[in-house]
């Protein structure tokens, strides 16, 4: 139980510090463009997720919603583990509430800039 609980402490932490830097990589030139959200392991074993958004307009009210589901997706999937126990389960809640809040920003970003070249 120590081994799984340290390795997802570490996941954890991991995901969510690559996420926060990565902002979800949501420029969608990282991304191949016909694909909404790409998953990958980073060089220190890390999930990670890249959300296009080329294909959204994200000044109308339904385009973000999308952007928003698709960041909800890929946090989901980044921070799920394997969580038998409440500890791991509210680590998940955690990773995912805090990958959300680390890509507000973003997100916003990526509205703003849409809105002045869309």
């Amino acid at each position: 139980m120590f081994a799984s609980a340290k390795n997802f402490t570490r996941n954890f932490a991991g995901a969510a510090g690559t996420l926060l830097f990565a902002g979800l990589c949501i420029a969608g030139a990282t991304a191949p463009a016909n694909a909404q959200i790409a998953y990958s392991v980073n060089e220190t074993g890390h999930k990670v997720a890249y959300v296009s958004y080329a294909d959204l307009d994200l000044a109308s009210k339904a385009g973000r919603n999308r952007l928003e589901t698709r960041i909800r997706t890929a946090a989901k999937q980044v921070c799920h583990g394997s969580a038998y126990d409440r500890w791991a389960q509210s680590q998940e809640h955690k990773c995912f509430t805090e990958t959300l809040d680390a890509t507000r920003s973003a997100t916003m970003a990526a509205i703003a800039a849409d809105k002045v070249t869309g």
